[in-house]
C-alpha cells in the first residue's frame, strides 16, 4: 500500500501549495510540512524548493513525483479490480479521447455505456493525442482514441473508425486550384494534435508551404474559417453542421483521397476493470477490428 506520505506528497505538488493541499486533504498545514519533511529527512535530499513565488521541484522531486502518482494509479486500479469480483459491472472507466471523437462521437457511446451499466462512472479527458498517450503509457488512462498511427510494444493499438478529413473554408472562396491552396492563411491545431499531424502530411503530399495560424481549439478554427480568414481540414464530423447551413463549404481538389482512422489504445497491463471490458465491448460493436484485452 502507497504511504500517506506520498499522497501528502503527490498533493503538495499538484495542489502548488502546502495550504492547499491541506485543506484537499482536511489536515493542517503544519500536519503537511511535517509529512514533507519526514519523506525528506528519510531520502536524506530536499524535494522541493520554497520561495516567496511559490513551491518548484528539483529533479529529485520530479523523480519522487513521478513515481508516487504512478504507484497511486496502480493501487487504485487494483482497488477496482479487486471490487470487480463481486461480479457487477460497476466503478470508474477513465478515457482519454481527442477533441473530434471526444466532443463528437463519445457523448452518444457513454450514453449507452450508463444505460446500459448505470453503476459505470466514465471519467473523461479531452486532449491532444500527444496527452493521451502518456495517459496510456503511465497506466492512469484505461482507454485511449486517438488520431494519431502508431507502434509501440507498450500499448495494444486497433483501428476503431474511418474518418474523412475535409479542406474547409466560407461559402465565398472560388474553386480550388494549387495556387489558390498555397496562396490561402490555414488555421492548424496545436502540437501534438493528431488533426495537426495529419494538416502536416497533407500539406507535403501537395508539396506547399502555406502561411498557418495555430488554434488549439476545433470551434475556434471553425469560426475563424466561416469568418474569412482562411481555409482549414476538419473531420467532417466537426463540420457537418456547418456544411448543411451553408456557413462553410468543403473544398474538393483533384479528388485528394483525405480518409485516416481513429486509432483505440488500452495499456498493456495484466487485468482490466470490469467497467473498462465493458466499455470496450460496447466499441468493438461498430469497429473496424476488435480490441482484445486479456
Amino acid at each position: 500500500m502507497i504511504t500517506q506520505v506520498a499522497k501528502v506528497f503527490v498533493s503538495v505538488v499538484e495542489e502548488g501549495s502546502f495550504t492547499r493541499a491541506a485543506l484537499m486533504l482536511h489536515m493542517t498545514q503544519p500536519a503537511v510540512s511535517g509529512y514533507i519533511k519526514q519523506l525528506e529527512e528519510e531520502l536524506d535530499i530536499t524535494l522541493i524548493e520554497r520561495s516567496t513565488r511559490g513551491i518548484r521541484l528539483n529533479p529529485a522531486g520530479e523523480i519522487y513525483y513521478h513515481h508516487a502518482k504512478e504507484a497511486l494509479s496502480i493501487e487504485s486500479r487494483m482497488h477496482h479490480l479487486i471490487h470487480d469480483l463481486q461480479e457487477e459491472t460497476k466503478g470508474p472507466v477513465k478515457i482519454g479521447a481527442s477533441y473530434t471523437y471526444g466532443e463528437y462521437i463519445l457523448p452518444t457511446i457513454l450514453a449507452k455505456l450508463v444505460e446500459k451499466y448505470p453503476g459505470v462512472v466514465p471519467e473523461v479527458q479531452i486532449s491532444n493525442s500527444a496527452s493521451i498517450m502518456e495517459g496510456i503509457y503511465s497506466s492512469n488512462l484505461d482507454i485511449g482514441i486517438i488520431e494519431d498511427e502508431i507502434a509501440d510494444s507498450r500499448v495494444n493499438v486497433t483501428h476503431l473508425l474511418k474518418d474523412s478529413m475535409y479542406i474547409v473554408a466560407n461559402a465565398s472562396f472560388p474553386a480550388a486550384s494549387l495556387q489558390k491552396l498555397e496562396a490561402a492563411t490555414w488555421l492548424i491545431r496545436e502540437e501534438g494534435s493528431g488533426t495537426r499531424h495529419y494538416q502536416e502530411q497533407v500539406f507535403k503530399r501537395l508539396d506547399i508551404q502555406p502561411k498557418t495560424i495555430t488554434l488549439s481549439s476545433t470551434q475556434a478554427i471553425k469560426n475563424a474559417v466561416g469568418s474569412g480568414i482562411g481555409l482549414s481540414m476538419l473531420s467532417r464530423h466537426t463540420v457537418q453542421h456547418e456544411l448543411e447551413t451553408g456557413r462553410l463549404q468543403r473544398i474538393d481538389y483533384n479528388d485528394m483521397n483525405l480518409d485516416r482512422y481513429f486509432y483505440l489504445l488500452t495499456p498493456e497491463v495484466r487485468f482490466h476493470s470490469a467497467s473498462t471490458l465493458a466499455l470496450l465491448s460496447l466499441l468493438n460493436e461498430t469497429a473496424i477490428e476488435p480490441h482484445e484485452v486479456s
